[in-house]
């Protein structure tokens, strides 16, 4: 079967405008990017980041340095105290009585009862060395939750900030995709008007979906500094701005 040159024009011509109305249908669907990506807070950013911060030193690992120090205070009173372990304290009663007297004027007088204590003479040596031991221990617990108060801080922080700067950029990126889509639809009038070709019209929606595809990227980026916030306070971000 033979078809006649004009008709096959036209059959390419139908052919392009069923493949471009499929290309323009998936274009002018609802986008998958939220447009009003703003989440402005009433709150100054200073208060926030107080509240973060506050949140953040409610932490489990920090509340457990807290107890850590509990610990090793009551270790330093034990260390105090370990000398009475060591003592010895004995007693002995004399019950034998000196009735006969060899002087009638001397007087003699015998201790019914008799009191001891033993004291190690290496105490003297060693509790002071444990006990310094013990404050050390102390230190150490409480530079230890001072110095995971500051890291807790730094992070909560930056993440915070990082958070803010992905809202920005995702702003910005938004008003490119509009832009991009904007562009994609006057491709696509010209193109059915005749005065487009095909390959303008696949530029056109290629730049559009690379840019969408970036968009959704920052957002995902944006996500997960939020989600790793969450886990750090232990409630929504939202309810912190809020």
């Amino acid at each position: 079967m033979h078809l006649h040159p004009s008709r096959m024009t036209n059959t390419a011509m139908m052919l392009l405008v069923l493949l471009s109305g499929s290309l323009i249908a998936a274009a002018q669907q609802k986008p998958l990017y939220n447009t009003n990506t703003s989440n402005h807070s009433p709150l100054p950013d200073s208060t926030i980041e107080n509240r973060l911060v506050a949140l953040a030193l409610q932490a489990p690992r920090f509340d457990a340095l807290g107890h850590q120090i509990n610990v090793s205070r009551n270790n330093l009173i034990l260390a105090r105290r370990t000398w009475f372990n060591l003592l010895t304290l004995s007693a002995d009663y004399n019950d034998q009585t000196f009735a006969k007297q060899t002087n009638a004027n001397a007087a003699y007088v015998y201790p019914k009862y008799f009191f001891g204590l033993t004291i190690p003479i290496g105490l003297f040596f060693t509790m002071g060395p444990q006990i310094h031991a013990a404050q050390e221990t102390v230190l150490i617990a409480q530079d230890n939750q001072d110095e995971l108060a500051r890291t807790l801080r730094m992070d909560v922080l930056s993440k915070y900030r990082t958070y803010k700067n992905y809202e920005a950029l995702i702003l910005m990126q938004n008003t490119i995709v509009v832009d991009q889509q904007a562009a994609l639809s006057q491709i696509e009038q010209k193109f059915r008007d005749g005065t487009a070709s095909i390959d303008q019209f696949n530029l056109a929606n290629r730049g559009f979906s690379e840019e969408k595809t970036k968009l959704l990227n920052l957002q995902l980026s944006q996500d997960l500094v939020r989600l790793d916030i969450e886990r750090m306070i232990g409630i929504s971000l939202s309810a912190v701005t809020r």
